[in-house]
């Protein structure tokens, strides 16, 4: 599958329920999202647990035709095949839940997620992803520090970290410390080329991919 079909899938819900002057429109999705960097009893890094609040626009096409019960809730049953189908969606090795991990620019090696689950809010329309991607291996981070990048190379699905709070450690020792450093902002012709591609589109050219993999969050642990 080529890289980022999940983003690809995804945003064409949005544009389906999009007016015209979206449909060109580039980034096609855009998630608030949330990241928990989980230590263990000996000071260990296990896993990086996020929640990917998808925009309003998602939610309503998604659920769609759906049934729903009381103030438009959802039944348990929908929200747990609907966490099932994006994780397989999202599993695929190129996108691989569009987070990577490294230590001094060595790839780290993921276990298989858990804990998929999908929420619904009723009034502001929003469904939110929240899984846990393990290490297949814990490890402790040290002065050198563990980074996380979350992005989508090809910039259909654009991530914010804006909420406070919105990358913590849990259980972290004393001595270990976290920071995020956000992408760098494009500049406007960037923008316009990005804007003129459609989301039917099968690839991004590669000049633009090239800008476009710089656009990571990056979350990076020490311990000193």
């Amino acid at each position: 599958m080529e890289c980022s079909s999940v983003g690809r899938r995804l945003a064409a819900a949005i544009i389906m329920a999009s007016a015209a002057s979206t449909v060109h429109a580039h980034p096609h999705m855009w998630i608030d999202a949330r990241a928990r960097l989980a230590f263990d009893g000996q000071g260990r890094i296990t896993a990086i647990k996020q929640d990917w609040k998808f925009d309003e626009m998602f939610g309503v096409y998604t659920t769609q035709g759906l049934e729903k019960g009381p103030g438009g809730s959802l039944s348990a049953d929908t929200l747990q095949g609907m966490a099932k189908d994006w994780m397989q969606a999202l599993g695929e090795p190129i996108s691989h839940y569009f987070t990577q991990a490294s230590v001094n620019g060595q790839p780290l090696t993921f276990a298989e997620p858990r804990d998929a689950v999908v929420s619904w809010d009723t009034k502001s329309q929003r469904l939110t992803l929240s899984f846990t991607l393990p290490f297949a291996q814990p490890l402790v981070p040290d002065k050198q520090g563990v980074q996380f990048d979350i992005y989508d190379p090809t910039y259909f699905v654009a991530y914010a970290f804006d909420a406070p709070g919105a990358v913590s450690m849990i259980d972290a020792p004393e001595h270990c410390r976290s920071s995020y450093r956000p992408p760098r902002e494009l500049d406007w012709q960037t923008m316009q080329q990005l804007a003129s591609i459609p989301a039917e589109a099968e690839t991004v050219p590669d000049e633009l991919l090239a800008i476009t993999k710089g656009l990571t969050h990056r979350i990076e642990v020490t311990c000193k």
